[in-house]
């Protein structure tokens, strides 16, 4: 299972330097997305490392679904090591989460910001940016959720694994409903990656629509 997700872009910054607003709505903005984009550095650190633990553990885990019983030992062994795996990869997520909850604390500001300007083309640029970072975070926090879902019944399968007397049909049904839950993380990444590209693209709509203003 592979979270591959999509960066939230700075170009924007030198950007708005440039655009229409008032100089000191300019800079506040300025500084608010400076911001946000800062308090994600976390997120965008921990993403190489996080698809490279998920990398290890799925290469652990078909080594063990080879395995027999009878290899118990290196059963064990192989299960243990994929079950601190996913403990790291979990460390690493509340890591993420944290980074995000962080970003979107600083939502404030602009709630601030869209309260204070006057100029009602301003007031509904800003509103733009807004909304799409709620849905943004809205969307990231539901896949925080659906992932440690995932992690849940990952772990639930190694103990499986090794577990006296499981039966092969249980083992099996348990892989279905990882490959399920799997499905539903992925469509919440592709969702969470799309609002991230929609993000970059208000940014880019409302510089050029304030440019129009001058």
């Amino acid at each position: 299972m592979k979270k591959i997700v999509v960066m939230l872009s700075l170009c924007f910054l030198t950007l708005l330097s440039a655009c229409s607003f008032g100089e000191s709505t300019n800079q506040k903005l300025s500084n608010i997305l400076t911001t946000i984009y800062e308090s994600e550095a976390d997120y965008r650190g921990v993403q190489s490392e996080l698809v490279g633990f998920e990398k290890k553990e799925q290469t652990n885990f078909q080594r063990m679904m080879e395995l027999t019983q009878e290899q118990k030992e290196e059963l064990t062994k192989l299960v243990d090591e994929t079950e601190k795996l996913l403990g790291e990869r979990l460390t690493l997520v509340e890591k993420e989460a944290a980074s995000i909850k962080l970003a979107s604390d600083k939502m404030v500001d602009l709630e601030k910001l869209i309260s204070e300007v006057k100029e009602e083309k301003e007031k509904t640029a800003l509103k733009q940016i807004e909304e799409v970072l709620k849905n943004r975070y809205a969307s990231y926090e539901e896949l925080t959720a659906q992932y440690n879902s995932l992690a849940s019944l990952q772990e639930d399968l190694y103990s499986l694994l090794i577990e006296e007397g499981s039966e092969m049909t249980s083992i099996q049904e348990k892989v279905q409903e990882v490959n399920a839950q799997n499905e539903v993380v992925q469509k919440h990444v592709e969702q969470f990656n799309e609002l991230t590209v929609r993000l970059n693209e208000v940014k880019e709509e409302v510089f050029t629509a304030l440019q129009d203003e001058k």
